[in-house]
């Protein structure tokens, strides 16, 4: 199996070092805008450097990409690679708008091509096991669910405080705790959100409160977190018999420092730690990509239906806070 990879930034590396662990699969191009940081991850992973996304696109003998561009860059590369018969697996979030994301659905469709979202967290142990006890019901009924993730603004790429590009934290941070509360409570009806903008229309400080009907989700992400703040995240669900608690704390500012966490579940009288899923969420992540390709099959975590749902959650927040209204999803 052959891999090009678009992007050799923080995500690309990420892909790309995920990608040299699975047995049978070649590296085969990973691209940049700058050439010096290609040849400096290519190098890594024993491929060859390109800043021409289009020339690994339209490789005939690369049979699947890894699409880590900038947000804005989605639905063009992601389509494109789509039509030339490649599976890709898509960094999140996936586009910046909901119909940029049924264009590309409609396309994998067309294509008979695999599209796949890398939701990462639904990879993560942790969350893993925490979603599979609430659904198995031994708690009973999901009352409520906290999400929340705590940063610093991302450093590695200057594209992150554009809000024409990145969508601000509401998208590209937050979007993974609408992703992971959506997981647990399903389809939300509406959203109101307050926040606080670095600037005009990039909101980096939010607080959201998701209405499922029967349930109610609340998402709190910032990236205002000062210097010295490690990257935190968290997930609490509340249900009729209990709580069952993951808490995440990076060794220092970004997630991949190590760091320590916790699952834990709290029932009348009684309290005790459940086991995570094993291995790295971003191994876990590329292999199951790696499958799905191998054995013609869709992926039933990080679907473009799941994706789009959390896109569309997100931007529902951000337009609650720039309206002050509670937003339909």
């Amino acid at each position: 199996m052959r891999i090009g990879i678009l992007g050799s930034g923080f995500m690309g590396g990420t892909h790309a070092r995920a990608y040299a662990k699975v047995p049978g699969v070649e590296i085969v191009a990973v691209s940049s805008r700058h050439l010096d940081k290609a040849e400096k991850l290519a190098a890594e992973v024993g491929a060859k450097a390109t800043t021409d996304d289009r020339a690994i696109i339209e490789d005939p003998t690369i049979d699947a990409i890894s699409n880590t561009l900038p947000t804005n860059l989605h639905p063009d590369s992601t389509i494109a690679a789509l039509n030339a018969g490649k599976h890709v697996l898509l960094e999140k979030p996936f586009a910046l708008t909901g119909p940029d994301c049924d264009g590309m659905i409609a396309t994998a469709g067309s294509t008979g091509k695999i599209l796949m979202l890398a939701h990462v967290c639904r990879f993560w142990g942790e969350y893993g096991s925490l979603v599979d006890f609430v659904h198995a019901g031994k708690l009973g009924k999901p009352i409520s669910a906290v999400a929340s993730r705590l940063s610093q603004l991302p450093a590695w790429a200057d594209w992150f405080v554009d809000p024409t590009l990145s969508g601000g934290a509401v998208l590209d941070l937050s979007v993974h705790d609408f992703d992971v509360v959506n997981w647990v409570l399903g389809t939300p009806k509406t959203v109101y959100a307050r926040g606080k903008e670095a600037r005009p229309g990039l909101w980096n400080d939010i607080q959201a409160s998701v209405d499922y009907g029967d349930a109610n989700g609340l998402v709190e992400g910032s990236e205002f977190m000062p210097a010295d703040y490690p990257f935190s995240c968290g997930l609490k669900v509340l249900c009729e018999g209990g709580v069952i608690e993951f808490r995440f704390q990076a060794g220092g500012a970004s997630v991949e420092m190590g760091g320590g966490s916790s699952l834990t579940v709290h029932e009348p009288g009684k309290a005790y730690p459940l086991d995570p899923k094993p291995g790295d969420a971003y191994d876990n992540q590329i292999a199951c990509f790696v499958d799905c390709v191998r054995e013609g099959r869709a992926p039933t975590l990080g679907t473009p239906e799941q994706g789009r749902l959390a896109v569309r959650t997100a931007n529902a927040a951000r337009e609650s806070m720039e309206t002050g209204a509670v937003v339909s999803v």
